[in-house]
This record gives structure tokens, sequence and C-alpha cells, in this order.
């Protein structure tokens, strides 16, 4: 058997032994493990130097190795396949659903608008105005060649109607329009002349009705020409009746005898419809 001199103590020992028998120190790698290093170590490069067309010239499966995933089992391209699939869906949902509204809004916006003129058109023809009748009847008319019948009254003239000489005794005056309308309020005027203002009779208590049986209005008027003077009506009607119920004598004025006719200059109509 092999001797070798330990290093440490100097001792004559046994090669194969690992530890000084004599000292106890390490005596390194025993002659059995160098040889099997040296042998690994040879197989190591015998295996290198096989050529390259013989290396994994067979399936993987064949040297135990897992075989590589599909796509359909990476989750992650699972993912891409249904993003590229879902995201265009989502985006033509979305468009169609849109376009859908954006129509929609449109017709609503379109309904809106005629909704809007409808209400504007009915607004502008309710808008209170002036009422012109389309006739009139007088109990009596003066008849001297000149002109004094009931239209006077309502053609926005100085020109008056003016009874038959009767002191507006039993007098009334009829008015019809030609539909029926809202009539707010009427607007009474004397002759504005002072003169003849002061030498006609004048109405003075006045009765008002229209085809509405249960309308009727009593009013006493003022007994002067410089201010015309308001009378409510608030009623619906296509036809308007004033009865004079009394009157106001006429006056001598510088010496001239007062008249034996009942004026009236206008009656202005104002309603709706």
């Amino acid at each position: 058997m092999e001797k070798i001199e330990c290093k440490n103590c100097s001792a004559i020992i046994d090669k194969e032994l690992e530890f000084c028998s004599s000292c106890g120190d390490w005596l390194g790698l025993s002659l059995k493990d160098v040889e099997s290093k040296d042998s690994s170590q040879t197989e190591k490069i015998e295996r290198t130097k096989r050529a390259p067309e013989q290396l994994l010239n067979k399936p993987l499966s064949t040297y135990g190795a897992t075989p590589m995933p599909s796509r359909k089992d990476v989750p992650g391209m699972r993912a891409v396949l249904f993003l590229t699939v879902l995201i265009p869906a989502i985006a033509l949902a979305s468009y169609l659903y849109n376009s859908t509204i954006a129509e929609e809004v449109i017709e609503e916006t379109q309904i809106i608008q005629q909704s809007t003129t409808s209400t504007t058109t009915t607004t502008v023809k309710t808008t209170l105005e002036k009422q012109i009748p389309i006739s009139c009847s007088a109990s009596s008319s003066y008849s001297n060649g000149d002109g004094w019948s009931c239209e006077n009254i309502y053609d926005r003239t100085p020109a008056s109607w003016q009874d038959n000489s009767l002191a507006c005794e039993d007098g009334w005056l009829e008015f019809n329009f030609a539909k029926d309308i809202y009539i707010e309020f009427i607007v009474f005027q004397n002759v504005e002349d002072t003169k003849s203002f002061k030498r006609n009779y004048k109405a003075r208590d006045i009765l008002i009705t229209t085809n509405n049986s249960n309308f009727l209005l009593n009013k006493e008027l003022e007994n002067e020409n410089t201010a015309s003077q308001w009378i409510d009506i608030n009623d619906t009607t296509s036809y308007l009746r004033i009865d004079i119920l009394s009157a106001y004598p006429g006056e001598e004025v510088s010496g001239s005898q007062p008249f034996d006719e009942c004026a009236i200059q206008e009656i202005t109509f104002y309603g709706r419809g």
C-alpha cells in the first residue's frame, strides 16, 4: 500500500486515508476520489465531443421532457383571442346603440319643435286685440241724408250713430261677430266735439247682454266726453246687445237749442280668438 507524508506532523501514513492517523489533520481527496473524479471528467469530455446532429434528433418527449403547450392551453393566448373578438363586438354594438339613440333624440327634438311651434301659433291667435263686428243693427237711425247708422260706431272715425230723434227712448244696438270670441272689455266713447256732445242726448244707464243666457251686465255711464269709459265683459260670444235704459238730456249751447237725437261716437271691442 502506498504511503504519504502528513504535511502537518510529517508522519508517514497510508495514502487512502482522508485524515492523518497521528495528528488528525485532513489530508485532502483520497485516491479513490481522485480516480473517480478523473473518470467523471473523462466521460463528460467524451459526451461533449459528440456531433451536434446527434443531439435532440428525436422529439422532446423521447427524452422525458414536458411537451410544449398549445395556444388553447395558454391562458394569455386565450385572453388575447377573447379580447380580439370582444373589443370589435363592443365597438360595433356601441356604434349601433348610439346611432339609434341619436335618431330617437332627433325625432323627439322635432316633435318638441313642432309642439313649440303649435303652442306659439295658438298663443298668437289668442292675443288680446280689437275685434270688429261683421254687422250691426239699431232701434232706429237718424235719416237726414248725412248717414248716422250704427256702422259709424266701429268705423274708427269721428262720425257717430244717432237715433231718429227719439231722445234715446227704447234705444238699443246689436253687434254680430263672425264666430264666438272671448270679449274681455269694450271701450265706450261719447261724441268728442264739445258743442255736439252737450246738445245731444247721451246714454246713461245701459244693459249689456250676449247670446249667453247667464250673462247680464248693468252699467251707468259718466256724462263726459274727455275720456273713454272701459266696461269689463269677460264672456265668450258672437253677439252683443246694448239696451239704453236712461239718458242724459241735451243742453242749450250759446243760444242753440238742444238736439232730440241720442248720439254715440264709438264703441271698441277688445277680445281674444
